[in-house]
């Protein structure tokens, strides 16, 4: 179901949905909740940082992507009970040191507070809601059940909302085991170690940052899904459909996306 490949074997196609959307039946769609979120400005922060990267804004954010994909990616693997390596056996890099270092911090908060997984990386699609997401970790932390999402860069206000919808689509399916706490896995903060009073969840260079009210950041979300309809009125995923096998001989003729 992830990513929501569809493989038919009878018409020797492949489809692979644009990922901004999500289904359960490859017939009915709905947007992402960071699609919607788009729709809000970054902020004064962010439009001073591309003033000052000019032509080069574009590569660093490709960069800051791609980083933030490797870690969870790595996050996700490690949870699964996969062991993670910085290299193989040959020596092969598969971390750049930077998104080692932030594998890292989430391990040490993982191996000092102990959380128990509830799920990893779990794809919800929602009807009622009209959305659908993926989430990055929910777990039980002394019998209150957490729904956090790993940063890697800044922290934007957006990211409030975010996990307010991604609590209201939890809950929709799990109303026996409902969110308690929301917060974002800041992997780039300035705390130097843990919190002597034990108050804050943090540790060398991370910190869980809770989420306060979420009910009015829910209610935020929904008037900017408002807006984002009210821009997409009749939004579709870019369906990318290829032959599923090839060979020299291959006389099937190949239809990209835009012709």
């Amino acid at each position: 179901m992830e990513h929501f490949e569809n493989h038919d074997p009878e018409h020797q196609r492949v489809t692979f949905p644009d990922a901004r959307y999500y289904t359960k039946d490859n017939e009915n769609w709905y947007p992402g909740v960071t699609t919607i979120l788009n729709v809000v400005d970054k902020g004064e922060q962010y439009k001073k940082w591309l003033q000052a990267n000019g032509f080069n804004a574009d590569i660093l954010a490709r960069d800051a992507m791609n980083q933030g994909s490797n870690v969870h990616q790595g996050i996700q693997d490690f949870l699964n009970g996969y062991e993670l390596r910085w290299a193989t056996d040959e020596g092969k890099k598969l971390y750049s040191k930077k998104e080692w270092q932030l594998i890292s911090k989430f391990v040490d908060f993982y191996t000092g507070f102990k959380p128990h997984t509830i799920a990893v990386e779990k794809i919800l699609v929602s009807e009622k809601l009209g959305l659908g997401s993926q989430m990055d970790y929910v777990f039980d932390l002394s019998g209150e059940v957490w729904l956090i999402d790993h940063k890697t860069g800044a922290l934007y206000d957006s990211a409030k909302m975010q996990l307010a919808a991604l609590r209201e689509l939890w809950n929709e399916f799990n109303p026996k085991r409902k969110i308690d706490k929301c917060g974002v896995m800041h992997l780039e903060s300035t705390h130097r170690g843990r919190d002597k009073a034990g108050k804050s969840i943090q540790g060398r260079g991370w910190k869980l940052v809770e989420v306060e009210d979420v009910d009015k950041h829910y209610e935020d979300f929904v008037h900017v899904f408002a807006i984002w309809k009210r821009k997409n009125p009749n939004f579709k995923p870019f369906n990318l459909v290829y032959p599923d096998r090839y060979s020299i001989d291959s006389t099937t003729e190949i239809k990209f996306p835009d012709e």
